[in-house]
């Protein structure tokens, strides 16, 4: 189960990179923390919405242009949606599947959280 002290991991890092896999892209920050995605997100880039998939090697390009930049807040939405807002007008929605599978999880040095919404 994620946390404030999880989320508060997330705020104020750097995106520092993005490995993409067959199945999964994670999110790497500065301090460490990682953000494995397998599920939908949505990137808004000053107002420009576009969708990608976590298991979508082709919709990976989405999030390079959050590289190098800080969120400036992380939270939890209803349903397990996890937001991550940036510097520059710029968010990210990660938004689990209803399926009982794990969606997304975030590791930071409190420890690993799995998210999966049933």
């Amino acid at each position: 189960m994620i946390i404030d002290a999880d989320l508060a991991e997330l705020d104020s890092t750097v995106l520092t990179g993005v490995t993409v896999g067959v199945g999964s892209q994670v999110l790497i920050f500065g301090n460490g923390a990682t953000v494995l995605i397998q599920c939908p997100f949505t990137s808004e880039i000053h107002g420009r919405k576009q969708q990608g998939h976590g298991e979508d090697v082709s919709t990976s390009e989405l999030l390079f242009d959050y590289l190098n930049c800080q969120v400036t807040s992380a939270s939890l939405e209803e349903e397990g949606i996890l937001v991550l807002k940036f510097e520059g007008e710029k968010s990210l929605r990660v938004i689990p599947e209803c399926n009982g599978l794990e969606s997304y999880v975030i590791s930071t040095r409190l420890g690993i959280c799995p998210v999966a919404v049933v």
